[in-house]
């Protein structure tokens, strides 16, 4: 019987092959793939969700496929399933009802208003398709939090981590191009133009999770409510993967995080918390040292190399003189005055999505005459723009005050989530991780937030939310593998 399901769904997919061509075809069969998976295992539509959502893959590897005018990601539609299977096997609780309920009603407003005013579809659908996608991911989130499928999508989260960073090494070895960003680690500067650096920023799906992880595990193991051993399956190529990104926003991300992990914890004494965070920072400078000190160890120079380009376009490039003359900061200063002469004109509602709040520059095709006039950096001001106010209001409702109830709300759980939520609170203020679909943004922000949630309300009604739990499961990769083994 096996064999003949077997053989059925290869000539089903070959079949689809000839007669639609290879992308309907692939587009087709991942959709036959994907309901038989929907219905034998219903729970693994979230996992495949994460691995295509957030991992680095090679560029030959598509993470999208275009449908006429229309670009299709790879896990979007494994994440419409992943979010109807939750909803019907998964009491939500009132809080992520609510919350979830004014991120759908703010979509709705946004969008019913952007084609009301003829803005091109295309635009408005462009607008509001990140913030769908936080909504989804958030319900798969808070719906499952404290279970045993979220003990396993920790742990596919763990593969996908370990896999984007072989991806990414094998990448800067064998040269062959990752999908998503790759650029040199260096500054574009008014007075001496685009710098020059040996090291390369990857930036990939798997950054920007890879930035929020950081800030959870590294949040717990400065206020010792976890040991290093016990989050280093994370925090290990977390790290790296950051380090790799040589962003700005991300290095201010992780201190936001570790200083509200302080503040959140109230009773860790500053010594302490300077003593572990000088370990920290302490080891990877004597592997440093050693590396470039030391005759015959391979890799040393390499070492050297990428953390002078950190040092360059990162520590150096937060100086007051250098932001000065940084072309990127300059041009969003520009960017920022427009969204606010735009959120002006139309305070209180905004404009809705698909409007276009600056005047197309550059050439002809280029991102600033095209995709630009309707994208922001700072998501504060662009979803005031689009949904005024009233919007900004919301968003603060849904992912302000969890992050703030932690500061009350003192378990592991909510310390790690409340710590990344903080980063990721100031970070959107440069970089609009909640828009960024392209690049695993999207689904990072919803996974954290539908997590934030749910963690808040059983720890202030004392319910064991299984985070913790989960971690620790995940030590033991035989009973975690097990766990996998019962979700169905």
């Amino acid at each position: 019987m096996f064999a003949v399901t077997i053989g059925g769904a290869f000539a089903l997919v070959l079949g689809l092959f000839f007669a639609l061509g290879p992308i309907m075809g692939a587009v087709a069969a991942a959709g036959v793939i994907a309901l038989a998976m929907l219905t034998m295992r219903p729970a693994w539509t979230a996992y495949v969700a994460i691995i295509l959502g957030v991992t680095a893959f090679p560029a030959f590897i598509p993470y999208s496929v275009q449908l006429g005018s229309t670009t299709v990601f790879m896990f979007e539609p494994f994440l419409f399933m992943a979010a109807a299977w939750a909803i019907a096997t998964h009491p939500a609780i009132s809080r992520a009802k609510t919350r979830a309920t004014l991120l759908a009603a703010l979509l709705g407003c946004a969008g019913v208003a952007g084609i009301a005013l003829k803005y091109p579809t295309i635009e408005v659908i462009s607008d509001g398709r990140g913030l769908l996608t936080v909504l989804l991911s958030m319900v798969v989130a808070s719906r499952i939090f404290g279970t045993p499928e979220a003990t396993a999508a920790l742990l596919v989260l763990r593969y996908s981590l370990w896999t984007s960073l072989g991806v990414i090494a094998l990448s800067m070895v064998l040269k062959f191009k990752l999908a998503g960003r790759t650029e040199a680690a260096a500054l574009f500067l008014s007075s001496s133009g685009a710098g020059t650096s040996d090291s390369t920023r990857f930036l990939t799906a798997a950054t920007e999770i890879s930035v929020l992880v950081l800030c959870a595990t590294l949040a717990l193991v400065v206020v010792g409510r976890a040991t290093l051993r016990q989050v280093n399956p994370y925090l290990v190529p977390a790290l790296l993967m950051t380090f790799l990104g040589f962003s700005r926003n991300s290095f201010l991300a992780v201190g936001m995080a570790v200083i509200f992990a302080v503040v959140a914890a109230r009773t860790i004494k500053p010594v302490t918390v300077a003593a572990r965070l000088s370990i920290l920072v302490g080891i990877p400078i004597l592997i440093l040292w050693l590396a470039h000190t030391a005759i015959g160890i391979p890799g040393g120079d390499f070492v050297v190399t990428q953390v002078n380009a950190f040092m360059s376009r990162v520590v150096d490039g937060l100086d007051t003189s250098t932001l000065n003359d940084d072309t990127s900061v300059q041009a969003r200063i520009n960017e920022d005055a427009y969204l606010m002469q735009a959120i002006g004109q139309s305070p209180v509602v905004g404009h809705g999505f698909g409007y276009a709040y600056r005047p197309a520059v550059g050439p002809v095709g280029s991102f600033s005459a095209t995709k630009g006039q309707y994208y922001g950096h700072n998501f504060y001001l662009w979803i005031t723009v689009k949904t005024g106010l009233f919007g900004l209001g919301a968003f603060f409702i849904i992912a302000m005050a969890p992050v703030l109830a932690c500061l009350r709300s003192r378990t592991s759980e909510t310390l790690a989530l409340g710590s990344a939520g903080a980063g990721l609170l100031l970070s959107i203020a440069f970089a609009p991780f909640p828009n960024d679909v392209s690049n695993g943004g999207s689904i990072a922000v919803g996974l954290l937030l539908g997590a934030l949630i749910t963690a808040v309300y059983k720890s202030d009604n004392s319910l064991t939310s299984g985070l913790g739990q989960n971690i620790g499961a995940l030590v033991d990769q035989g009973d975690a593998r097990k766990l996998v083994s019962r979700v169905h």
